[in-house]
C-alpha cells in the first residue's frame, strides 16, 4: 500500500518558516494504531490525515505522542495543499473532525478555518505556572480555555522574558494532564503586532510548537473576554524561539473566530506500508 505524503509549512509564505505540517492523501482505510507509528515516524508537531468524505474532507490529527480533535496550522497546511492540487474549492469547504464539523474558508491564497465560540473552562493556578515555566514575570488571569482544542492561556510582560521562557517539560506535561489541556500559550503584548506568543506541549509529544491555530483563536478569545485587548481582527507573531516565525491571523464573526494563514509545501513523496 502506498500513499502520498507531504511536507507544508503553515503560517507562512516563506520556506522553512511557520509550523511545518506532514499531510497524508489516500490512506483512509489505515487504523489509529499505524496513524500514530506514521506521525512518530514523521516526526513533525502534526500529522493530519485526509480523505473526500460526504460534500467535504475527514481529517485525522496525529501528534507524535497521541491523537487530538483539531490543529490549527494542519488545518491550514492539509487545506492550502488540497487546493494547490484541485481537490478543494475556493471558497467555503466542510472539514469533519473530531471536533465536529468546521467551516474551512480558502480566499486570496489563505486557509481561514471557523473555531467555536471561545470558553473558559477553568483557572490555572499562577504560582504554579511560575514555577513550571520558570518566570516570576507571568500575569494573569490564567484560563484553561477551547475552542475546539482545551489549552491554558497566561501573559508575561515583555518579548524578551517570552524568549527567556526555559519549563520543565516533564512537570507542564503532568500539570496538563491534570488540568485536562494539552499544553500552554504564553503571550505578550509587547509585539510588533497585537501580540506574541510561545506553546508548549509535552503533554501530547510536542515540547513547543511553533506557530498554533487553535491558541491564537484561545488568544484572541481570552484577550476579548478579560478586556486587554479588545478587537474585531488580530494579528499574532509565533516562532521566533524556533527560529520558524509565522503569522496567524484572527478575524471574528459574532462570537466566533475564524483563524487564518497563508502555507508553502515544501516536500512530496509516497509512504510505503
Amino acid at each position: 500500500m502506498e500513499c502520498r505524503v507531504f511536507k507544508v509549512d503553515a503560517f507562512t509564505s516563506q520556506p522553512f518558516k511557520g509550523n511545518p505540517a506532514a499531510v497524508v492523501l489516500d490512506c483512509l482505510e489505515l487504523d489509529r494504531e499505524t496513524m500514530l507509528a506514521i506521525a512518530g515516524e514523521l516526526n513533525l508537531s502534526e500529522t493530519a490525515f485526509a480523505w473526500p468524505e460526504k460534500h467535504g474532507f475527514r481529517v485525522r490529527f496525529f501528534t507524535p505522542g497521541d491523537e487530538i480533535p483539531l490543529c490549527g496550522h494542519a488545518t491550514v497546511a492539509t487545506f492550502y495543499l488540497l487546493w494547490r492540487l484541485g481537490m478543494a474549492a475556493e471558497g467555503l469547504n466542510k472539514m469533519f473532525s473530531m471536533a465536529g464539523e468546521v467551516d474551512v474558508l480558502i480566499k486570496d491564497g489563505k486557509v481561514w478555518l471557523k473555531q467555536l465560540k471561545p470558553e473558559i473552562l477553568g483557572e490555572l493556578d499562577l504560582g504554579t505556572l511560575k514555577e513550571i515555566l520558570g518566570s516570576e514575570s507571568l500575569t494573569g488571569p490564567a484560563f484553561a480555555m477551547t475552542t475546539g482544542t482545551p489549552e491554558g492561556v497566561v501573559g508575561v510582560s515583555t518579548f524578551e522574558e517570552l524568549m527567556n521562557l526555559r519549563p520543565d517539560m516533564e512537570r507542564l506535561a503532568e500539570f496538563s494532564r491534570e488540568n485536562g489541556i494539552i499544553g500552554v500559550y504564553v503571550y505578550t503584548l509587547d509585539s510588533r503586532f497585537d501580540a506574541a506568543g510561545r506553546f508548549f506541549a509535552p503533554a501530547v509529544g510536542v515540547p513547543e510548537d511553533p506557530v498554533t491555530g487553535t491558541a491564537s483563536g484561545i488568544l484572541a478569545g481570552y484577550l476579548r473576554l478579560t478586556g486587554k485587548l479588545v478587537k474585531e481582527r488580530y494579528t499574532f507573531e509565533q516562532g521566533h524561539a524556533l527560529r520558524r516565525e509565522g503569522i496567524a491571523y484572527v478575524e471574528f464573526e459574532g462570537e466566533r473566530p475564524w483563524v487564518g494563514g497563508e502555507a508553502r509545501i515544501t516536500l512530496e513523496g509516497r509512504l510505503k506500508l
